[in-house]
């Protein structure tokens, strides 16, 4: 063995290590091993419960076998991340989660984002590897990617909802052509990335019937190019029903739903209640201003009582 390959070597074994974990913490099941550090014990419990079920659920859904055992290892700290990872760089506060399938490993952050919660990026992540064994390596654009990902961990639409009718509203939309091969890294854009992908799969799955992405996967497993497949299985190309989706979301309804929330109900409750307020306020300095002309008429009258005029004569 020369002095390349036992480098090679020692690298590989530094990066399978059980990185930020107290020993004889790890947790297995039929398909799983959980690999939590000393600050995510806990969560890796809790995951393991339901584990081999969601796995279940994402092969039924996607008609595939996988019978690997997937690692997952579940940090509790930015510098848990990174040696989980593999990485000496900071891994972004947005992500919450990797799946790397060429490793059969996964791993998490225990305390999700502003967005997900940690059992939802375990499905998530789950998804993007049995989607790859579906497809048997073949390619499908990264917005088909991550929306069919989010369609499986059923994620709460509300965050991304908001996201997406901020961007109807402003016209901001990002291309979809631009979303095949890569995502943006800066949030907020890779948010409003994430929000177009899940809502357009969603209506992907809605509209196209029950059986419409399970059909689209078995034929771009058999080979065919993606854009030909989505349009046998939908009957129209990707971008007619992109048209037709954001229709859906058109500027003048973001604008009314962007109203309606939640944050911008409670500012016009706010100002409805100050407005009250100075109404009132207005009110109570006439009624004293009211009050004050009257003592002042009630005086003059009183004035002219005493000077033998008659007091309703004063006007």
């Amino acid at each position: 063995m020369n002095r390349l390959s036992i480098i090679l070597a020692v690298i590989a074994l530094v990066l399978a290590l059980p990185w930020g974990r107290d020993a004889g913490a790890e947790i297995r099941t039929s398909h799983f091993r959980f690999v939590p550090d000393s600050g995510s014990v806990g969560v890796a419990e809790q995951l393991a419960k339901t584990a081999e079920s969601e796995r279940g659920y994402v092969l039924n859904l996607l008609g595939t076998r996988d019978d690997r055992v997937i690692e997952v290892r579940i940090a509790s700290n930015e510098e848990s991340m990174m040696q989980m990872v593999g990485t000496r760089r900071p891994v972004r506060d947005w992500v919450a989660g990797l799946a790397l399938s060429s490793r059969d490993l996964v791993v998490l952050s225990a305390r999700g984002n502003e967005v997900f919660k940690v059992a939802d990026t375990f499905v998530h992540e789950l998804a993007h590897i049995y989607l790859r064994t579906a497809l048997d390596g073949r390619s499908v654009p990264r917005w088909f990617n991550e929306g069919f990902a989010m369609l499986v961990a059923s994620e709460q639409v509300g965050e991304r909802l908001k996201t997406a009718m901020g961007a109807a509203a402003t016209g901001s939309y990002i291309p979809l052509e631009r979303l095949v091969d890569s995502f943006p890294v800066d949030p907020p854009t890779v948010h409003l990335a994430y929000a177009q992908s899940m809502l357009f799969v969603r209506y992907l799955h809605h509209h196209g019937g029950r059986d419409a992405i399970p059909s689209l996967l078995t034929e771009v497993r058999a080979g065919m190019p993606f854009d030909l497949a989505f349009n046998r299985v939908f009957d129209g190309s990707v971008s007619a029903w992109w048209d037709r989706f954001e229709d859906t979301l058109d500027p003048a309804s973001a604008l009314l739903w962007i109203l309606s929330s939640t944050a911008v109900l409670w500012v016009l409750v706010t100002l409805l209640f100050l407005y009250a307020y100075l109404v009132k306020r207005r009110r109570v300095a006439l009624k004293r201003q009211a009050w004050a002309i009257q003592e002042e008429i009630d005086r003059v009258r009183e004035q002219a009582r005493k000077r033998g005029i008659d007091p309703y004569e004063v006007q």
